[in-house]
């Protein structure tokens, strides 16, 4: 047995896989002048499992299967040498050639390796594992005389694993032994639709059957499932499920359940030994998505150094493509049964399903089948828990959509919100790095390691760069900021004990209670207001009917916020100042809240551009349907007010 030598005991890694790396990227960042040292089992660079299947199936190059997994300067790699042992007493890690290294700290990024179910033939040439770099490269070669494949397993991996091989014009049959493809993210009704549109694809689908045994002499020649059916063919690919490596830290005396248990700081119960990814068990639950690894690395590295932080949990999403379909998955869809306390609410036509799941006016999960546009803004939605309201609801369940418009820049996501998912990049570390220099989606990729994983949030960071540059103000804001601020003092003034008295003696020259005592002067006044509000309409009208193009829209704005200070006015002649009584109360009220909505909507359409894009996007949808909404007793309450002056 030979000990490594070594100045200072280094900061020990052991798994180079995309966790292991992103460790390894985050001590360097915390700790610029530790030195590290970084085990993987396998010889190759580390590399990206989550599109082994898109390798297979020849989607990606060798370029987009690293991309992201740069290692920083001044790490010690030792690939191809797997750790066999740890010692936590002499803090020591002993590797399968006897070389001993000693460690200050020691992060476990073991991962995790498929599941193998304990059958009568699982040992025969022609059944394979698809995991690791070796188990694709294993599949391509046996490609080229495969002709039948059971690919047992209709999860994530299994339907992925099943799309890569039919692309080969190979006769695949997926075997599921829960009733449904996909059960951990999909629901009843989704995954039928899914199913329904991979049989189209031409790949054969069993669901509530099991394999028994798998048949043949030396070689594959079927499998046995547990209703006796026995299905031919000459491949068999195992996607059922993955079992965390957790044998070095057993072995050690390490706390384990299903994963090595680790706290909310991710350390193990040894001290100085940290676990990440999807060796670790957090809270009771081992996450095998490579996102949520990548949070808890972060977690680690910065405990590691000294600064206070915690893992709290992960929030991650399915995204990927069944025979070309989009499948997406996120939150608390109720795979199984419904969230406590939640609405569900979704939306089937055509080619596409949708499903939102609500709790107390929040959105707490989503799934789609097919191609929607609001995606990337129902993902960020539902990993910050934003509010839906009502008639949003009300539009989802009618035309599938939640906002009912042009989704925004990216640009205009709050700072926090994720936009790579898989690697939990936000929004502001994308903005930072554009803004020192990244200008493209490689640059950004290589700095943040956003885009690395699935690629899905491509688009997004398509749409970030080219919204870099600064937000101007509207057209003519200084306009409106003086019209609004000045309809919205007169609208308080009707709330406040600031009525116009009446004239205290008959001398005086000009009786100013005339305006709303004389029936002749306030018939007057009234006319106008009505005019008025008629002219108030128009802006809808500009808006929505396309022919009507006199003056742009922005004029169009400007008039109606002229208009609406000047209704304010005249009304103030017609009252003078006063709410009144029964009917004439409840008008006022409204005219009121329709002009109090509608100048809080002008003042934030004026200074939209220096809000902060979490706020921006949440206020002007509010503040819209706010004043539309008030708005529409108008016409019945004024009708009323009218037919009461004539006829009485």
């Amino acid at each position: 047995m030979t000990y490594a030598t070594q100045g200072d005991n280094p900061l020990v890694i052991v798994g180079a896989g995309p966790v292991g790396v992103r460790a390894a990227v985050e001590l360097r960042r915390a700790l610029p002048g530790a030195p590290i040292v970084l085990y993987g089992d396998e010889p190759w660079h580390p590399y990206n499992r989550v599109r082994l299947s898109s390798l297979l199936a020849g989607d990606a190059a060798w370029a987009d299967f690293t991309a992201g997994l740069a290692l920083p300067d001044r790490i010690e790699t030792r690939f191809g040498c797997r750790v066999a042992a740890i010692d936590p007493l002499a803090q020591c890690v002993t590797d399968e050639a006897g070389v001993v290294q000693p460690y200050a700290t020691l992060v476990l990024a073991t991962g995790s390796r498929a599941h193998i179910p304990d059958i009568p033939g699982i040992a025969l040439a022609g059944v394979f594992c698809f995991r690791a770099l070796a188990d694709a490269e294993a599949l391509q070669a046996r490609l080229a005389r495969c002709r039948r494949v059971v690919v047992v397993g209709g999860g994530l991996l299994g339907l992925e694993t099943a799309r890569a091989l039919h692309r080969y014009r190979t006769e695949v049959v997926v075997v599921e032994h829960h009733p449904r493809l996909m059960p951990n993210q999909l629901d009843q009704a989704a995954s039928e639709r899914l199913c329904g549109h991979v049989r189209a694809s031409g790949v054969e689908v069993v669901l509530d059957d099991g394999p028994m045994a798998i048949l043949g002499d030396g070689r594959v020649t079927g499998v046995r499932l547990r209703s006796g059916r026995v299905v031919a063919c000459d491949t068999v690919v195992l996607s059922t499920g993955i079992r965390p490596n957790i044998e070095l830290a057993r072995d050690a005396g390490l706390a384990f359940q299903r994963g090595i248990l680790v706290n909310d700081r991710m350390q193990a119960s040894a001290a100085g030994i940290y676990a990440v990814g999807e060796c670790a068990q957090h809270r009771g639950l081992v996450h095998g998505l490579v996102a949520p690894g990548f949070e808890q690395a972060a977690v680690a590295a910065r405990v590691i150094a000294g600064e206070p932080a915690q893992y709290l949990g992960s929030l991650s999403a399915t995204r990927l493509k069944v025979a070309n379909w989009p499948v997406f998955s996120m939150g608390e869809v109720g795979a199984w049964e419904p969230p406590d306390l939640a609405r569900a609410h979704v939306h089937a036509s055509g080619g596409c399903f949708r499903k939102l799941v609500i709790r107390r006016g929040r959105l707490v999960g989503a799934l789609a089948l097919g191609e929607w546009r609001e995606l990337a803004r129902v993902q960020e939605a539902v990993q910050q828990q934003r509010r839906i309201w009502p008639w949003q609801t009300v539009r989802f369940r009618s035309g599938g959509e939640i906002w009912g418009e042009t989704v925004e820049s990216v640009a205009a996501w709050p700072a926090e919100a994720t936009v790579c998912n898989c690697t939990g990049v936000t929004r502001g570390v994308l903005s930072g790095a554009i803004a020192g220099g990244c200008s493209s989606v490689a640059a950004l990729t290589a700095q943040t390691g956003a885009c690395s994983v699935c690629g899905s949030c491509r688009p997004l960071l398509d749409n970030l760069i080219g919204a870099s540059s600064p937000r101007e103000p509207i057209p003519l804001a200084r306009r409106l900021l003086a019209l609004s601020a000045w309809a919205m003092l007169l609208a308080t003034l009707f709330v406040l004990p600031a009525n116009l008295p009446y004239a205290s003696t008959e001398e005086i020259a000009w009786h100013w209670d005339d305006l709303w005592r004389d029936d002749v002067i306030k018939q007057i006044s009234g006319y106008s207001l009505l005019a008025l509000a008629a002219l108030l309409a128009l802006i809808g009208l500009r808006k929505r009917w396309k022919r009507l193009n006199l003056l742009a829209f922005v004029h169009w704005r400007w008039l109606h916020a002229l208009a609406g200070g000047v209704a304010l006015t005249v009304l103030w002649s017609h009252t003078g100042g006063r709410m009144g009584d029964g009917l004439n109360q409840w008008l006022s009220l409204a005219m009121l809240g329709a002009s109090l909505s509608g100048g809080a909507l002008a003042l934030f359409l004026t200074r939209e551009h220096r809000v902060a894009p979490a706020q921006a996007s949440a206020l002007r949808p509010t503040l819209q349907w706010m004043h539309t909404l008030l708005l529409w007793p108008l016409p019945v309450l004024l009708g009323f007010h009218i037919f009461k002056v004539y006829y009485y």
